[in-house]
């Protein structure tokens, strides 16, 4: 399932690239509904929540996996990191990007995958779960939890 996720991303991925959708950062793409949809057993799963469960921007990890980040609430996702270390959008995409795709990955733990990454501005920190949960209603992971400059 997870590998047909996978699949279907990067080609979506592929087609808005293609047609000039899909800009900087390089693996930072914001996700039409139509795309961040799931096939499942030839059905399309419903669209996500609105609210806390809508994906902001989805990244890629080093390995592929799928690494959206939500709306959240004050636990995770955009809220959360707002809340807790306030940077604007376009910095912390592109932290985000760099860290999940050079940065240290360490061994997961109670569900959660930290990543860490030097920047010219210190250590950046990405915390995600790649935990579905079925409130989110598209099938996709939890995501990123928080994101921070140490």
């Amino acid at each position: 399932m997870q590998t047909l996720r996978k699949l279907f991303i990067g080609i979506a991925v592929a087609a808005m690239a293609a047609v000039g959708v899909v800009g900087s950062p390089a693996q930072a793409t914001p996700m039409p509904a139509a795309v961040s949809q799931e096939i499942s057993a030839g059905k399309t799963a419903e669209p996500a929540a609105a609210g806390k469960w809508k994906i902001r921007v989805s990244f890629f990890g080093k390995s592929g996996e799928d690494v959206p980040l939500r709306q959240g609430d004050a636990n995770f996702g955009w809220v959360h990191i707002q809340d807790r270390h306030p940077i604007n959008e376009t910095s912390l995409n592109i932290f985000i990007d760099q860290t999940l795709e050079h940065g240290r990955y360490g061994r997961p733990q109670d569900g959660k995958v930290t990543v860490r990454y030097i920047t010219s501005s210190g250590w950046f920190r990405v915390v995600f779960s790649e935990r579905e949960d079925s409130r989110s209603g598209d099938g996709r992971p939890v995501g990123i939890i928080t994101a921070f400059m140490e």
